[in-house]
């Protein structure tokens, strides 16, 4: 029989579907590291958008007139929104979460999508600490879905680097570069770089370096003596290498060069996640002073989003039942069993109340009210 008592408020929220219970859990665990939450307005000026079409990963914008004649877009970033509404100044930070959806048109099939998005953005004057708490944030983040994750960092300042060296400027070039990079085809890449006159051995050998943390530190740092400047990447790891340690989450992370995003944006320490049951990655994020600094002066930033599209497919949670308790009505006195059922839901349980006993939908127990409520038909 199961024993009526106060329904935890927890138990309610382990039952939800994992989008929902990341939202909560999420929004609790930002809060608790003074991040506010953020709320966007639905449609932005279309021109906005427009002049950061790169940021958006090539997808198209829904845009629309507006009653006075504006073209409006359908949000289609928050990240940008952030940026640009936020109010910053030289000496606090401003520290932002969001849940929000996000709408495009699909670069494949054109059609219209949303996209679920909950994450988190620090504007203003950035040291190793937010560093370190953006870091710690994504893990605790990735455990909340799965605990068998990983978390994919790299650093823009290598490929910057590297392009710097060689004298890489053309745009059209650096693309390619960066796109055979993120695809992992080194033999594409390589024929590139040859037909470029660029020492193809030494650049794949750089790119190609992966693993621990610590190790990848102590490769880049032999390279110094060739010339290559890696310092604000060496540093970024160290802060990072020193945070796994003091968490015990060292396993969960590691170094992988062809996680790469547009160099006009992205600047500093970039990362992807990655859980068990997902076969793309569900958490990405870094650091995009380039990017503020267009739409803000003198600003930088670092945040990531994770993105829930599809988490209720990968992470199905299969309710025990529908409801916990169904009452069928035998009497005619409603203000009576209206009582008894604010009795239950007070305690925390749900309850439906019906004529006959439902065919269509699970339940754990069943009461018939006639006046006193009686467990069974």
């Amino acid at each position: 029989m199961f024993i009526l008592g106060v329904y935890p408020l927890q138990q309610y929220i382990n039952s939800l579907p994992i989008e929902d219970k990341l939202t909560i859990e999420l929004a609790e665990l930002f809060e608790k590291f003074g991040y506010k939450k953020y709320c966007m307005d639905k449609f932005e000026e279309y021109s906005f958008y427009s002049d950061n079409r790169d940021f958006l990963s090539g997808e198209g914008i829904i845009a629309f007139n507006n009653s006075d004649g504006r073209l409006m877009a359908l949000k289609p970033d928050i990240t940008l929104s952030i940026v640009k509404n936020s109010r910053i100044s030289s000496d606090t930070l401003t520290k932002s979460y969001y849940n929000e959806s996000v709408y495009r048109i699909a670069k494949n099939t054109h059609d219209y999508k949303e996209i679920k998005q909950t994450g988190v953005e620090v504007l203003g004057k950035l040291d190793a600490y937010n560093i370190s708490e953006i870091i710690l944030l994504a893990l605790e983040s990735l455990d909340k879905i799965d605990t068998e994750n990983i978390l994919s960092v790299s650093h823009m300042s290598v490929i910057s680097a590297l392009m710097e060296k060689y004298n890489i400027t053309s745009r059209k070039l650096k693309k390619k570069i960066i796109d055979f990079i993120i695809g992992k085809n080194m033999h594409d890449l390589k024929k590139l770089l040859v037909e470029n006159d660029i020492d193809a051995d030494k650049f794949i050998e750089i790119v190609s370096i992966s693993g621990e943390i610590d190790c990848v530190v102590e490769k880049l740092e032999n390279f110094a003596s060739d010339g290559f400047d890696f310092n604000n990447a060496i540093e970024d790891f160290r802060v990072i290498s020193e945070i796994l340690k003091i968490n015990t989450c060292k396993k969960n992370v590691t170094v992988d060069f062809s996680v790469l995003n547009n160099t006009d944006y992205y600047n500093g320490i970039i990362f992807q996640g990655f859980v068990k049951n997902a076969p793309n990655a569900v958490l990405a994020g870094g650091r995009y002073d380039n990017l503020a600094n267009k739409i803000r002066k003198h600003t930088e930033a670092v945040g990531f989003a994770i993105y829930l599209d599809n988490l209720n497919l990968w992470y199905p949670n299969k309710k025990e039942f529908d409801t916990e308790i169904v009452i069928i009505n035998k009497s005619g006195n409603a203000s009576e069993l209206l009582k008894v059922v604010k009795d239950f839901t007070d305690k925390g349980h749900s309850v439906k109340v019906e004529y006959t006993t439902p065919t269509d939908y699970t339940f754990r127990t069943l009461y018939t009210f006639d006046g006193t409520l009686k467990e069974g038909k």
